[in-house]
């Protein structure tokens, strides 16, 4: 299963300080906290390892993701489900 081209915590990473800011005379500090969390998820900020298949060798970065079960798309595997 490939990951899509395009998730919600990309749209965040991209507009999301913009989005805050546009928003600030209804947004909560528990909104905030949402998107800061969704825009670090599966990124550098919360550390990684490195993947290889024994089959073919590919290598591929995994990072970690926030385990907040409400991100339903955090379950996907990647090359040879590894």
């Amino acid at each position: 299963m490939s990951r899509p081209p395009l998730e919600v915590a990309d749209l965040v990473r991209a507009a999301g300080d913009a989005f805050i800011e546009r928003s600030c005379k209804w947004i909560t500090w528990k909104h905030v906290k949402v998107l800061l969390a969704m825009a670090r998820c599966r990124t550098a900020a919360l550390g990684g390892h490195l993947d290889e298949c024994t089959r073919c060798g590919h290598r591929a970065i995994s990072y970690n993701s926030c385990r907040n079960p409400a991100r339903v798309n955090e379950f996907e595997t990647s090359v040879h489900g590894i």
